[in-house]
């Protein structure tokens, strides 16, 4: 597998992607467009290209194993810098292909993401997602993040999670001390 820059041309088939992935989730916890419409498995192409637009820093997982499939993207993450809060980069829309799934994909670019968050010199990473899913929870924790809080909000049908990764100890006391957004 491989990891690259996405450019404007591929953001249609980055959103299949997000869409057939994010799918699962919405049939896992029963959301449809009109309990849910802001959920990511409904996401307009849009919102995707405004991201872009925005400078999002977005990324497509390749299949390289076979020449056939080596433009067919497979996995999405996108990063974003967070202007309320000075070296932080947050994570969007982390998926893979549900065929695809359990065979270290996911990690491969979690992992990618913590090294360019290193490059964008921010200290840490931030993701947030339902707090419910205590599957995604527990995957975030067991590669090296932090549940920071929840939040609910009156438009979402489920609460959020957020963690943050932190790659300083320097860091890590600051968001520690720091009050809760």
């Amino acid at each position: 597998m491989q990891i690259k820059q996405i450019n404007q041309n591929q953001l249609e088939e980055c959103l299949e992607v997000i869409h057939k992935s994010f799918a699962t989730v919405a049939k896992q916890f029963g959301f449809t467009k009109e309990n849910c419409p802001g959920h990511t498995s409904f996401m307009p192409l849009e919102k995707l290209q405004r991201f872009y637009d925005w400078g999002f820093l977005m990324y497509g997982l390749f299949d390289d194993s076979n020449s056939k499939d080596q433009d067919k993207i497979c996995g999405f993450i996108s990063l974003s810098k967070v202007p309320e809060r000075e070296n932080v980069v947050s994570i969007h829309n982390l998926c893979v292909l549900p065929e695809l799934r359990n065979k270290g994909y996911g990690k491969l670019l979690l992992d990618f993401a913590k090294e360019k968050s290193k490059e964008l010199s921010a200290e840490i990473l931030f993701v947030d997602f339902i707090e419910e899913h205590t599957q995604l929870k527990n995957w975030y924790i067991k590669n090296g993040f932090f549940h920071t809080g929840t939040e609910k909000y009156n438009h979402l049908p489920f609460t959020v999670g957020k963690a943050e990764y932190v790659r300083s100890r320097h860091a890590l006391l600051k968001a520690l001390t720091r009050p809760f957004l």
